[in-house]
């Protein structure tokens, strides 16, 4: 095994731990700082020993000499007077803010799993890759200098709140190691606020019609559904489609949901497909919130489960796996892909599986559903569901009933 698939394997094995709660984030730390001694005694080129007197000697690298004798009571301290040498090298010749967000994520990335760590770099491109900023001496940056890059970049990229709480975040977490390795004495961000820079950012307000489906869509895309089951009813992604517009579940939900899953008057929802990007593998894995859930069969969601199971039987390709086809399980972007074709079948806006999510819980809340009774159907928090998942399904006709309700108990005044 070479020693970078040795540090690899390593790598899992503490991300693995670390999710089983075997080891905590210090005890990585640790092993961090010891890998970092490791590596600045290997970089040692001069010999150590013990001389007669039972007193340790080496050289260290001197600018004016060439070299000068270094002597300690004990092998440790030697040692530990090299990795100090060492360590005290590195820190004065990797102070940038660049180098300290590296610093941060050698050991960032063995707490993470390998979509963050693709995400992490992605990210790093956009925010850092070509800035001015980054190339500053972390020491010598202030409050006004981190004010004035956030804000400048939330402009010129057009950021919007989430992507600039993301940039905050990064910059806070890189100052904040430093602080904690003593690069710094003093994290110039304490009293910052990533809502400090909201004023700067950019919203895309689009209209409620593109979030959800309208009742008119709705009737269009089933119209389509049936035309598809007509003509190719072996296509499996479009009965997934339609289970979307049904419950309202996550598309990587509806891509894991197996036959096992199905009870007699509700669904299991305790699984979720991910993707990871380094590898290019799907895997299954817990659910979003790492939580399980229970949704109700409704007479609707039978009749549709009936409908697949019984085309799978004809076509051969029945398996472990609700929706799947001779292929094998259907993955999660096969059904997102199939959800905007439909869209494009009957001349609307392109809608991923998430606008059947928005409606169905819209409808669930304009409806008279609590909040917590949507958020628990749906699987995540009350305060999720009010900001992101509630909108105004009612027509105007709707609207008309409601406020002729109300226009009828009010006094007349003539």
């Amino acid at each position: 095994m070479t020693m970078e698939n040795k540090r690899l394997q390593e790598m899992d094995w503490l991300k693995l731990a670390l999710k089983d709660g075997i080891i905590d984030v210090a005890y990585v730390q640790a092993y961090y700082e010891m890998n970092k001694r490791k590596e600045q005694l290997e970089q040692h080129k001069y010999h150590i020993w013990c001389g007669e007197d039972g007193k340790w000697r080496t050289y260290l690298p001197d600018s004016e000499r060439g070299r000068k004798l270094l002597k300690r009571k004990t092998q440790k301290d030697i040692e530990d007077a090299v990795a100090k040498f060492y360590r005290e090298q590195d820190e004065n010749a990797v102070t940038s803010f660049r180098n300290m967000y590296y610093r941060w994520r050698s050991v960032q990335d063995r707490l993470v799993c390998d979509n963050t760590i693709t995400k992490y770099d992605t990210e790093y491109k956009r925010y850092f890759e070509n800035a001015a900023f980054a190339d500053k001496d972390i020491a010598s940056i202030t409050e006004e200098h981190i004010k004035v890059f956030i804000c400048e970049t939330v402009k010129n990229k057009k950021l919007c709140k989430k992507a600039c709480k993301t940039l905050f975040g990064y910059v806070s977490r890189v100052m904040e190691s430093a602080r904690i390795n003593h690069i710094i004495a003093d994290n110039p961000m304490e009293y910052m606020k990533a809502k400090d820079f909201y004023k700067y950012c950019t919203e895309i307000k689009r209209p409620v019609g593109d979030r959800i489906i309208t009742d008119e869509d709705m009737e269009k895309l089933y119209g389509q559904f049936r035309d598809d089951y007509a003509r190719k009813p072996s296509y499996i992604p479009t009965y997934a489609v339609e289970f979307a517009s049904l419950t309202g579940m996550r598309v990587a939900e509806i891509s894991a949901l197996r036959w096992a899953n199905i009870k007699d008057s509700y669904i299991l929802v305790d699984a979720s497909e991910k993707y990871n990007r380094k590898t290019q593998e799907y895997y299954i894995d817990s659910t979003k919130n790492g939580k399980e859930r229970i949704f109700p069969v409704t007479k609707e969601i039978q009749n549709l489960l009936e409908r697949i199971k019984k085309v799978q039987l004809q076509y051969g390709f029945i398996c472990e796996w609700v929706f799947a086809d001779k292929n094998g399980r259907i993955h999660a972007p096969v059904i997102s892909s199939c959800s905007k074709n439909k869209c494009r079948q009957i001349g609307i806006s392109d809608k991923g599986i998430h606008a059947y999510r928005r409606t169905v819980n819209s409808k669930m809340r304009c409806g008279g559903v609590s909040a917590t009774v949507a958020a628990a159907l749906l699987g995540h928090s009350t305060d999720v569901n009010n900001q992101y998942y509630t909108f105004d399904t009612s027509g105007l006709d709707e609207k008309m009933r409601i406020v002729e309700s109300v226009n009828k108990k009010m006094p007349i005044a003539n």
